[in-house]
């Protein structure tokens, strides 16, 4: 099976709460280029939080995310 990535641009990351939630793994694309990845636990308008690989928490502020990316399973 293929993977495909899905992007979502950070002004569009409130639509897409819910869906962030139920993923295993997304990455976090900053402003200042910085990639983060891990689970993401909690959104708020202003901030979210994302636990790491290394069970580490951040606390990303929304305006400096310029996308979160996602990989699912395409069937071809």
């Amino acid at each position: 099976m293929g993977k495909r990535q899905i992007r979502i641009p950070g002004i569009k990351l409130q639509e897409h709460v819910m869906e962030l939630l139920t993923r295993p793994a997304v990455q976090v694309v900053l402003r200042s280029r910085v990639v983060v990845t891990g689970k993401l636990l909690h959104t708020a308008p202003e901030t979210i939080t994302l636990q790491d690989m290394r069970q580490s928490k951040h606390v990303l502020p929304t305006n400096q995310i310029q996308e979160i990316i996602y990989d699912i399973e395409a069937a071809w």
